[in-house]
């Protein structure tokens, strides 16, 4: 199983170089707050982008397992990164020491070119520069970082399923992902008497995932970490037939995301601290998703799309019994 997801991820970033994180650490010649307004601007549509894609393709139905039936799934999320994601306002940030002759800036979304800023050396009237650098844009698979997973689902009591996602460490844009999420998918039919006996599902479905980043940087101990949390509550409808099920529903999810910049830097700048940046945010939204599967037999192929900040699309196979 694992091979096929290091499959997926080779075929996702094959036709890309770019290093995620790559010059990143320049930042740190400014001041400590400028430089952490800086990170905090460039890597936070990365985040955004994780929780949006670990929040969908939980379900390609809102039918459940009967008891100890069980399904394996390979699938892989694609959310697609918005312009709006790619760049930002260099003069919204309120920089305090650094300037720049541009008034717009990359992100880690953003175009391959960089972005030249002048900062004044502490104790001098001097001024130098460094280059905050460009993104994936132009490596970015249909416009997106796409993340492969493995998903378990196991029938339980009362017409509910445990279902596990997991992605062993895997290596996409020179950092390393891997990740460990738990939902629960619980069938209201039953309590509709008749009706369950019709080919409707209608289902609620929530889900708590942690994903992990590690980049590494160029001196010793010097890397970019990342930890994104998330929750997700899904209503679910799907009409399913033998040969294909129709699926649709909305829900609410939500991030936490960190990122940080770990090691010793006073080789660059003498008056950083030891782990001197640090990136919090937090991103919240509904979404509606509609999606449809094909049946054969124990096999399942379906695909659905999620409409949401970062729309979303998610596909894969799955063997099913019970």
């Amino acid at each position: 199983m694992k091979r096929i997801i290091l499959a997926l991820t080779i075929f996702t970033t094959s036709l890309s170089s770019a290093q995620i994180f790559d010059g990143l650490d320049e930042i740190l010649k400014a001041s400590g707050k400028d430089a952490n307004i800086l990170f905090d601007a460039y890597t936070s549509p990365l985040g955004e982008s994780f929780t949006y894609s670990l929040n969908t393709g939980w379900a390609s139905s809102a039918k459940t397992h009967k008891k100890l039936g069980f399904d394996l799934t390979v699938g892989l999320t694609a959310p697609s990164v918005t312009d709006a994601a790619k760049s930002f306002n260099i003069s919204s940030l309120n920089l305090t020491q650094l300037s720049s002759s541009s008034t717009t800036a990359n992100t880690v979304f953003g175009p391959k070119g960089t972005t030249e800023f002048t900062y004044t050396i502490a104790g001098t009237s001097l001024s130098e520069s460094f280059t905050l650098p460009g993104g994936l844009d132009d490596d970015l698979f249909m416009n997106s970082l796409p993340i492969p997973y493995v998903q378990a689902g196991l029938g339980l009591f009362f017409d509910t399923d445990l279902i596990v996602r997991y992605l062993p460490k895997i290596e996409t844009q020179g950092a390393e992902i891997d990740l460990i999420g738990v939902g629960l998918k619980h069938n209201l039919m039953q309590y509709f008497g008749l009706l369950d006996k019709l080919p409707l599902n209608v289902s609620l479905l929530g889900s708590f995932t942690k994903l992990n980043v590690d980049y590494g940087l160029d001196g010793p101990g010097q890397k970019i970490t990342g930890s994104i949390n998330t929750f997700m509550l899904q209503a679910l409808g799907s009409l399913d037939f033998p040969v294909i099920s129709v699926v649709g529903g909305f829900g609410y999810g939500k991030g936490d995301v960190t990122f940080a910049m770990l090691g010793d830097y006073s080789s660059i700048n003498p008056n950083i601290p030891k782990d001197p940046l640090k990136s919090e945010q937090s991103y919240t939204g509904t979404h509606a998703v509609i999606g449809l599967r094909a049946n054969l037999l124990f096999l399942k192929l379906f695909a659905n799309y999620t409409i949401q900040e970062f729309n979303t699309l998610n596909f894969g196979l799955s063997v099913s019994f019970r």
